[in-house]
Parts: structure tokens; C-alpha cells; sequence
């Protein structure tokens, strides 16, 4: 018999010769597997470490999807302000206030405006 299974023999037997259907052993220290205990806080511990970094990523997450959003918002509204900016410069010439005026369909006092109707598109 080899030790291996002499060391399987006296718990086979002691695992026969229960009674079936009888109150089960009070637990001993002796029997505690004390590794898979470690095991088992251990891996406890860890769930407890990555739960308490969920909030902060979470944060994170959400501060650098807004800034992202911030950076697009504040891109458009330089783009924006250059524009108006350029229009501005432009509506400074009394020329060219005068052409806007003029697209818009007003008249300096004492000009007589005709209005021309059916005229063919332009090229």
C-alpha cells in the first residue's frame, strides 16, 4: 500500500463509519482549512478595494467627458467670435454698411424705390 493511500484509509473509514442521518460533528480547529480562509479574506479584502475605486473613476470618467465637451463648446465659440469679429471690422467701412443696407432692402431718405418683378434668374 502506497502512503498516499494508507494516509486516504483511516479518513475513508472514519467517513464510513458514520451513521447516516446523525447530527453532524461539532467543527474543530483541527478541521478549519485555514489556507482557503486566507484565500478567502484576502480575496474579500480586494472586492473591498476595487468597490472604493469605483466612485473616484467614476468622477474621473465624468470630468474628462466635460472637458472634452468644454473644449468642443469653447472651440466653436472662438471660431464664433473671430467671425463676428471680422464682420464687425468690416461694417466699420461706411461703404460697406451702406451695401448691407442696400441688401436688406433699404433706401436713403429721398431715393424712390422700385421694386421689379418677374425679372429671369441671374447666371
Amino acid at each position: 500500500m502506497s502512503t498516499t493511500a494508507r494516509r486516504a484509509a483511516p479518513r475513508a473509514r472514519r467517513v464510513s463509519g458514520a451513521r447516516r442521518g446523525a447530527a453532524p460533528s461539532p467543527l474543530r480547529l483541527q478541521d478549519i482549512r485555514w489556507d482557503r480562509v486566507a484565500r478567502l479574506s484576502l480575496l474579500v479584502a480586494l472586492l473591498l478595494v476595487l468597490l472604493s475605486y469605483t466612485g473616484p473613476v467614476t468622477n474621473y470618467w465624468q470630468a474628462w467627458h466635460l472637458n472634452h465637451e468644454t473644449r468642443t463648446d469653447v472651440q466653436t465659440l472662438r471660431e464664433d467670435n473671430a467671425r463676428l469679429r471680422e464682420r464687425a471690422h468690416d461694417l466699420q467701412n461706411p461703404r460697406r454698411v451702406e451695401l448691407e443696407a442696400r441688401r436688406l432692402g433699404m433706401a436713403r431718405p429721398g431715393e424712390r424705390v422700385y421694386v421689379v418683378r418677374g425679372l429671369p434668374q441671374g447666371r
